[in-house]
Order: structure tokens, then C-alpha cells, then sequence
């Protein structure tokens, strides 16, 4: 993976959020970003999880927004009426930005504009599973039925799923603290038992060769992910800081052999709700 450096060249607005309330940004390169800090905190969690998700999603391939890394100036920032979530110093540390994507619609405008016939109208239905499998690997907090965290891109009259926002992956908590030991995923916190989730797998033939294939397609990510990892890890660190304790628990909450036989399991299990 390249990281993308850019730098922002004119903020458009603040999107105001529960979360970050991130900015849209125009960038050097006339390009559309939607940027995020992480409120001055050293290391950054949250961006280095977006970071890390990217990542992972390449490996998975499952389609994504691009991604740069974006720097701010501190004139930029204070010359602009934002809230207090975009306090100058926050913008010390490099920023993680999406790439905008025109016109999306979000989840509950396709279920409504097109719920008799949803699945026909997903170009990618079968990545909606793969996110629920790519999220319970992770443990995403942020994507559920209330809070789908999904687009969908207009192409060729069709809808690409596209997920974003992972900031809150690895159940929002410092690396220290990962555990492979406890994993615990939560009732009706799963978008596979969401109202799409049902719709998408009322049209898959969930059958002992499909769960043998999801089992085959889910070890080779992982195995691309763990022959990648210190790469990724060696490029992230240019950018934020990260010790090797932390770097040595997220290495081995990911890549646990007995916490990865519960994940498959779970997914399974959700599959068939």
C-alpha cells in the first residue's frame, strides 16, 4: 500500500457528527476529501485505525473510498469558524482524509426507493457480507443496524456498497488492551441481522459449499494481511507513533489462531439468523 501525502488547500464546511465531525476539504490536487484529527491525542488511535482498515479492506478486496494523508496549516484552521473539535494544535499531527464520492445514497433511501427489488439493484451484494466478516475480525463498534456506516456509489444503474468510517474498530480500545482471549460480540449488534443484512441473504443459497468457500476466501485474507503487516506497520510508524508493545498486542489479537475460529464462527452463526 502507497500512502497518498496531500495537503488541504481550502475547507468547504465542517460535517457535524456525533463523532469527529469531520471537514470537507479541497485539496492541492483540486481534489474533494472529507478529513478527520483525532482531537491531539498521541498516537492517534482512530486515525491509525482508518489507516489500518484501508489496508486490511485492500487485502480483502472489498471496494473502498481512496484515502490520503492530509496536512493543515495552522492559518487554514484558524481562519476558519469551526467548532471546538477542530482546535488548531489538533491539526499538528497529519490527518487521515477520504475521498468524496458525489451523490451517494445512504442505506434507508435504497431500502425505501428500492426495497421489492434491493438485491438486483447491489453490483456487489456479496462484499456486503465480507464487511460483516471484515467487521466482527476487527470488532467495529460503529456498524450495526442503527449506524450502517455505508454508501452506496451510482454506476451503471447499479449501487456499489462502499464502507466507511472505522475509526472505532478493535472495540474502541487502546492497543494495550487488546485481548485475543475475549472476544464477545454483542446480540443485534450485527448488520447481517440488520434490515439489509436479511434482504441480501434472503437471495444467497447458504449452503455447506458457500460456508466452505466464505472459510477458504476468509484464512487467505488474513494470511495477506499477516505477510503484510510489517510493512504497513513500518510505513504507519513514518507517520505516527506506535510502540512495540502496542504494535506486538495488535499483531497477536489479529492473527490468534483460536480468536479467528470464533470469528468464522460467529459469522456463520450470524449468516444464519
Amino acid at each position: 500500500m502507497i500512502f497518498k501525502i496531500t495537503k488541504a488547500f481550502s475547507i468547504i464546511e465542517e460535517i457535524y457528527t456525533d463523532g469527529h465531525s469531520p471537514l470537507l476539504v479541497i485539496d492541492s490536487d483540486n481534489k474533494i476529501y472529507v478529513a478527520k484529527n483525532d482531537k491531539g491525542k498521541i498516537p492517534p488511535i482512530s486515525l491509525i485505525n482508518e489507516c489500518f482498515a484501508q489496508f486490511c479492506l485492500e487485502h480483502w478486496n472489498i471496494e473502498r473510498a481512496n484515502f490520503a494523508l492530509m496536512n493543515f496549516s495552522r492559518e487554514l484552521i484558524e481562519n476558519s469558524e469551526l467548532s471546538n473539535n477542530h482546535k488548531p494544535y489538533f491539526y499538528d499531527t497529519i490527518c487521515f482524509a477520504s475521498e468524496y464520492i458525489q451523490n451517494p445514497i445512504d442505506v434507508n433511501e435504497l431500502l425505501i426507493t428500492h426495497k421489492k427489488n434491493v438485491f438486483n439493484k447491489i453490483s456487489n451484494p456479496f462484499e456486503f457480507l465480507h464487511i460483516a466478516l471484515f467487521d466482527t475480525w476487527v470488532e467495529n463498534d460503529d456498524r450495526k443496524p442503527t449506524n450502517y456506516n455505508l454508501i452506496f456509489k451510482l454506476e451503471n444503474n447499479k449501487y456499489t456498497v462502499i464502507p466507511i468510517d472505522h475509526a472505532f474498530i478493535f472495540s474502541t480500545l487502546k492497543y494495550q488492551s487488546l485481548d485475543p482471549d475475549l472476544f464477545t460480540p454483542i446480540d443485534n449488534e450485527h448488520i447481517l441481522v440488520s434490515e439489509l443484512g436479511k434482504l441480501i441473504k434472503r437471495h444467497i443459497n447458504i449452503n455447506t459449499d458457500f460456508i466452505n468457500k466464505e472459510k477458504e476466501y476468509f484464512y487467505i485474507c488474513i494470511e495477506k494481511c499477516k505477510q503484510d503487516f510489517d510493512t504497513f506497520i513500518g510505513q504507519i510508524c513514518g507517520f505516527y507513533d506506535l510502540d512495540n508493545t502496542e504494535i506486538e498486542k495488535l499483531r497477536l489479537f489479529l492473527f490468534n489462531d483460536e480468536r479467528n475460529k470464533k470469528v468464522f464462527e460467529e459469522y456463520v452463526y450470524r449468516l444464519g439468523q
